[in-house]
């Protein structure tokens, strides 16, 4: 009998690489999984504001309804008694409040809303810990709201140490995920995320590209990886970031010290064989070839069709069919997939 769903969504190790062809599409899961380990942005999207809703680029649909449709998606599969059930309804009333906010047209420019998104429990199948922070933008007269994600490695506790509130009995992740929080407009993203981890390890966008990603060492562990994908690999590139971070808050060369474009065998040896570095979150991926393929948020099962969000790499059978075929994030095939949300149209639009 296969695992159930959230144990499904959960699980994604390197073997999911030895059939992906698309090695543009590796080495971008590879940066961000190096980003997450080093709570560097992730990721920035740009939202419209169109009839008194946050609308995605190109579309007049409100990106809640997005929210809503993944919802009902994923608990059509799982059922009420799921243990994100209750994660997954507070991921809509968060956005609610955001989209009320910034669709208000008195909101002033550069108004920033926080959202907390942590870690889920063991069972979730939401196992990364980030958040994202919305800032209210305009360019050429037009208004819009700019998304950006952090990857994070604050805790519950030191969320709730943070915002002055019971860090002993912390919040659950539904109780951040639906209580975004009015930052005011005093400050930037960048900088309202830097004071959060003023206590841990963080880096900026640009020095992670020019110091670690972008240098001969870490593109050569990449590129190594990419044409053997092995956990040796994968685990030293992650202590090749490791060392290439220490440098750079030592303030040493941007390279590795004594690499200049390709290590020697016995550097490679100990990069492979060294422990990796556990690093925060606990999330599986951040500290070894283990690597975490769970959704960042329900959204992402809503998508329309065609647009599916997420790839169709896993093996089966499928848990509706039974057809022994590639499966998504939640164990079913793309033509299951595809047939669910068919029979689900009227009641999601």
């Amino acid at each position: 009998m296969k695992p159930m769903i959230k144990t499904e969504l959960l699980q994604y190790d390197i073997r999911h690489d030895w059939e992906e062809r698309d090695v543009n599409f590796i080495s971008e899961q590879l940066e961000t999984h190096l980003k997450e380990r080093f709570n560097v942005l992730l990721s920035t999207v740009n939202y419209g504001i169109d009839n008194g809703h946050l609308v995605r680029k190109g579309t007049k649909e409100p990106f809640v309804n997005s929210i809503e449709r993944g919802r009902d998606f994923i608990h059509l599969l799982s059922g009420s008694n799921d243990v994100d059930y209750a994660r997954e309804e507070a991921e809509i009333i968060g956005f609610r409040k955001i989209d009320s906010y910034f669709s208000d047209p008195n909101t002033p420019l550069g108004s920033i809303m926080l959202s907390i998104s942590p870690q889920g429990e063991r069972d979730s199948k939401y196992q990364h810990n980030f958040y994202d922070i919305f800032t209210l933008k305009k360019i050429n007269g037009e208004k819009y709201v700019e998304l950006s994600r952090y990857s994070s490695a604050l805790n519950r506790s030191e969320y709730a140490k943070k915002l002055g509130l019971d860090f002993k009995n912390p919040p659950g992740a539904e109780d951040f995920l639906s209580n975004p929080i009015d930052c005011g407009s005093q400050l930037t993203a960048e900088k309202l995320h830097k004071l959060l981890h003023k206590e841990h390890e963080y880096i900026s966008p640009k020095e992670f590209l020019e110091k670690i990603w972008n240098t001969p060492c870490l593109q050569f562990f990449k590129e190594r990886y990419i044409s053997q994908r092995l956990p040796e690999r994968f685990n030293a590139l992650l202590n090749a970031a490791d060392e290439a971070l220490t440098n750079l808050k030592r303030d040493a060369l941007t390279q590795i010290s004594g690499w200049i474009n390709t290590p020697s065998s016995e550097k490679i040896r100990y990069l492979e064989e060294k422990k990796v570095r556990q690093a925060g979150g606990g999330c599986p991926g951040k500290s070894g070839a283990d690597i975490n393929d769970s959704p960042f948020s329900v959204s992402i099962f809503g998508l329309g069709e065609g647009d599916f969000g997420y790839e169709f790499n896993l093996d089966g059978p499928c848990k509706n069919c039974n057809a022994d075929v590639k499966c998504g994030p939640c164990g079913i095939c793309r033509l299951c997939d595809l047939k669910i949300r068919a029979e689900r149209k009227p009641s999601l639009n």
